[in-house]
């Protein structure tokens, strides 16, 4: 007997063939492709637009911002031009002090009429208070303190036997403060 072996042979398996397509079927492929299409393209457009849209409202985030840093800048602005105003109608004050004062120690000097230099001194009292409540104003009298530019302004130098040099002898014109803002400088003799 003759033996006869069968062999089997394994066939390459060949990629699952494309089943053929109906018409319809073709057709409907290609809708499905051109919406596919379609909605990428739609995807791009929604990116694109919301990128607008961040950016408008970044936009809009600093036009608000620069909005409100203007009123701020506006509200200091007005500030310190009220401020200024303020000191303007102050320093009209002072030369009607001094006179005032000067008046009130020529009273004191040239007669004993003692109801005259008590009323000015009263005055005096009254507008110095005044200027005190309303807008912290002070008034300083250096008289016997070192010289500085920064407070005082020198009419005179004269030499001293009292005073060491530099040092404020005698006060014209007293100063004037708002906290630590000079309004007037004192107007000063200072010692050689």
């Amino acid at each position: 007997m003759t033996d006869k072996t069968t062999k089997k042979t394994t066939k390459p398996k060949k990629a699952a063939a494309k089943p053929k397509l109906t018409s319809k079927e073709k057709a409907l492929t290609k809708k499905v492709d051109k919406l596919e299409e379609t909605v990428d393209k739609l995807t791009d457009e929604l990116v694109d637009q919301q990128l607008r849209v961040q950016a408008a409202e970044e936009k809009m985030l600093r036009v608000v911002a620069e909005y409100e840093n203007g009123k701020k800048r506006v509200e200091r602005e007005k500030e310190r031009s009220l401020s200024f105003a303020k000191d303007r109608v102050l320093m009209g004050l002072f030369p009607i002090i001094d006179n005032l004062e000067r008046s009130a120690q020529y009273e004191k000097d040239e007669s004993d009429a003692e109801s005259s230099s008590k009323g000015i001194t009263l005055v005096l009292d009254q507008i110095q208070k005044f200027l005190k409540d309303t807008d912290n104003v002070e008034v300083y009298d250096p008289t016997g303190e070192p010289f500085d530019p920064e407070l005082h302004e020198a009419m005179a130098m004269q030499p001293s036997e009292e005073y060491d040099s530099g040092i404020i002898m005698q006060v014209f014109e007293k100063g004037y403060k708002s906290g630590d803002r000079v309004l007037r400088a004192a107007k000063v003799v200072v010692s050689q």
